[in-house]
């Protein structure tokens, strides 16, 4: 899932104005949304875009007319929220050619991600949005302008009303408390076992860790009384680090689980041969999930469990002490 956020840069931006065409689908299973078209230039467009309600998936239909007296070189096609989210389809960059006088139909599927906030902290997309922007960037052939038609998208009122009702859920994330000294306690742990002949280096963000240059990426999430997680890995260091999957846990004061842990461990990047081994350049995540019913849903702490997780040479631990997480309604 690809996605960034949109800033201002030097190309020429043509917005849809003309009236939205009608809403003809009746699937209870999808979101429709009116879509403007553009009729006028050298690139008229015109779009049908839906959502899977279920899914949060988009589905844009597009149709490209080359109206003008040169080939029309497509370099990209994507969709944005309002709000400045831009994410490229599913099949990655779109680049291909028009020739002058004619079209081209195809379809495009998007898993927009909808809120940044939400995204960045529980690794979720969030609910589809009532507007989105299409973008699609050309240049005629000859001419090194980068063009962009901009086809705005709005689904009806009363429609996304009753989407929200049905799909719109309360969800409480997890982040790291980085207010209770781990940095400096860490850092001094390190400094004992003198470990690829580095100064040690320890920063702790509110979703992620950084000890010397091995790096750690939290999302988690409480849905359906059901604790949700995923811990992201990749070694930057000079060391080699082995993963003991079965150490991981994440708990509360109050013993709130209520079923056992699920563990899956997988090597994104790196040998296959070991999968708990870690060299440099390789990339890991760790997939959690455990029941859990939290009475105080939103107030209480977790703790992470890493301390015996992440092993050095020697059988060293590489966390001296668990993390603590703070609650974060979203």
């Amino acid at each position: 899932m690809k996605f960034l956020f949109l800033f201002a840069f030097p190309i020429i931006l043509l917005w849809s104005c003309n009236r939205p065409e009608k809403n003809t689908s009746h699937n209870p299973n999808e979101l429709t949304y009116r879509c403007h078209e553009i009729t006028k230039g050298t690139l008229p467009v015109t779009l049908t875009l839906s959502g899977d309600k279920a899914t949060g998936t988009l589905t844009a239909r597009l149709k490209l007319e080359n109206a003008g007296s040169k080939p029309v070189d497509i370099q990209d096609v994507t969709i944005s929220t309002s709000e400045g989210i831009r994410s490229a389809p599913d099949s990655g960059n779109v680049s291909f050619s028009i020739q002058p006088g004619t079209d081209s139909t195809f379809s495009l599927r998007f898993h927009p991600i909808n809120d940044g906030h939400l995204y960045r902290i529980a690794g979720m997309p969030g609910n589809l949005k009532p507007v989105y922007n299409l973008s699609i960037t050309y240049k005629t052939e000859g001419d090194n302008d980068l063009i962009t038609s901009v086809v705005k998208s709005q689904a009806d009122k009363g429609e996304y009303a009753t989407y929200c009702r049905k799909y719109k859920r309360p969800i409480t994330g997890y982040s790291f408390d980085t207010k209770v000294g781990f940095n400096v306690r860490e850092k001094k742990y390190l400094k004992t076992l003198k470990q690829g002949g580095q100064q040690p280096f320890v920063y702790l963000s509110e979703q992620e860790i950084a000890v010397s240059g091995l790096n750690f990426r939290l999302h988690g999430y409480i849905l359906k009384d059901t604790l949700h997680a995923e811990l992201y890995i990749l070694n930057h260091s000079e060391f080699p680090m082995k993963i003991i999957p079965g150490a991981f846990d994440i708990t509360d004061d109050a013993n709130a689980a209520t079923g056992t842990k699920f563990i899956k461990l997988e090597k994104i990047s790196g040998s296959q041969q070991d999968l708990s081994m870690m060299e440099k350049g390789d990339r890991a995540v760790i997939h959690f999930k455990k029941p859990m019913k939290i009475k105080s849903l939103g107030k209480e702490r977790l703790s992470l469990h890493l301390q015996k997780v992440f092993m050095l040479t020697g059988r060293k631990n590489l966390f001296n002490e668990d993390v603590q997480l703070l609650p974060v309604t979203l």
